[in-house]
């Protein structure tokens, strides 16, 4: 028999089985490749802008635009500090839309000590470069429409802050329904207290039932929840979540010694929170946070789907913000009630550093098996030659 004749066949066969594996396997390392499209939308919280950074460092989302609602921030001067975030973390290419100054109707707002915070970025605690190359700035209700309408794929929007922006944009092209896959929404509290008496004087300290997002804005709240009976899909993230999480310092050390530019701007913020928000007290919650994962992992929490209205007429000090849940009605929203680190393969410590993990292609092993076996095989036939 001529050997080198085989020698040739096996070769051969060796790379035609990689080209035909190559070439089958497409599909399967689209998909594990494959990014979801995402809008966030935030109202300029140190725990939003912690939200951002993890999913500018998510491999499975592709960020197509960041939305500024009025709330914490005041958009149209927020947009300098969010550009040299984007600066910093050397992020370029994503539009930024800036919201309306106040909510769609009536006149609640955060206390002015708060949106100091935003105003100077939660400076010394958060550094910021003096200069960053400038981002494209657009409304950020036209922003959404346009990026959701022009996307080929379903887009994910993860809202948390008020929900003016996502409101107007539903109000300014009610079909986007139709190419949206989730809106991932922080806010609400549907079987705990409210977080407005965290603050002593009214209407905060007398409304025991809302949660700053929805009571900022409970107007456009209670219209996105309307349109989860006309097939938008909402998920809830509230605080009888958000509750059940707290990070700690060690988290932020460990945020900080995971070293990405993301994880490290993120300790900054975590920081920021236990020394100042919580006086040294550690734990902290990161609300949106919480929110980020869930839309990213989808085993954190279950969801509980219950019908949810928004009271929009009581007084402010009142009742006013307050998600209740009623029963006997089709579902409008999937509410997380219960979310854990134990359901996941990582700590709240290791947040960032498993999205380093994730980069790396989950089909990759088993094109090395493949090839390093076709490999074998043509070891094993020219080692038979030289015989």
């Amino acid at each position: 028999m001529n050997m080198r004749l085989v020698y040739q066949v096996f070769s051969a066969a060796a790379l035609s089985l990689l080209t035909s594996v190559a070439f089958l396997s497409q599909p399967v390392f689209g998909a594990a490749l494959k990014r979801t499209p995402l809008i966030v939308d935030d109202d300029g919280s140190q725990d939003g802008m912690t939200a951002l950074a993890y999913m500018l460092a998510n491999p499975k989302f592709d960020i197509q635009a960041i939305t500024i609602a009025q709330g914490i921030a005041r958009p149209a001067s927020f947009v300098n500090n969010l550009e040299r975030m984007l600066g910093r973390l050397e992020v370029s290419g994503i539009p930024v839309g800036i919201g309306r100054a106040d909510p769609l109707a009536g006149n609640n707002a955060f206390p002015e000590f708060i949106r100091d915070g935003a105003d100077t970025f939660w400076s010394p605690f958060v550094q910021l470069p003096d200069t960053a190359p400038p981002v494209e700035r657009r409304s950020a209700a036209e922003l959404i429409v346009e990026k959701i309408k022009q996307s080929p794929e379903p887009v994910a929007i993860l809202a948390t802050g008020t929900l003016t922006n996502i409101a107007e944009a539903l109000r300014l092209d009610p079909s986007i329904i139709s190419n949206i896959s989730v809106v991932q929404i922080m806010g609400g509290a549907v079987f705990v207290p409210g977080n407005l008496p965290v603050l002593p004087d009214p209407p905060f300290s007398t409304n025991t039932v809302g949660e700053f997002n929805i009571w900022v804005d409970p107007l456009a709240a209670q219209e996105v929840f309307a349109a989860g009976s006309k097939g938008l899909k909402i998920q809830l993230t509230p605080l009888d979540a958000t509750n059940q999480i707290e990070f700690s310092r060690a988290d932020q050390q460990a945020w900080l010694a995971t070293g990405t530019p993301e994880s490290k701007i993120a300790a900054e913020f975590l920081d920021f929170a236990i020394t100042v928000i919580q006086s040294n007290n550690d734990p902290n919650p990161v609300w949106d946070l919480i929110a980020a994962i869930n839309l990213s992992e989808e085993d954190f929490s279950e969801e509980t789907p219950l019908y949810l209205e928004v009271d929009t007429l009581s007084d402010p000090g009142a009742t006013q913000g307050q998600t209740r849940a009623i029963p006997n009605l089709p579902p409008n929203v999937l509410v997380s009630l219960n979310p854990s680190f134990n359901n996941l393969p990582f700590s709240a410590g290791e947040v960032f550093s498993y999205l380093e993990t994730e980069s790396v292609p989950e089909s990759s092993p088993i094109l090395g098996i493949l090839i390093l076996g076709a490999a074998g095989i043509t070891f094993q036939v020219k080692r038979q030659f030289k015989h």
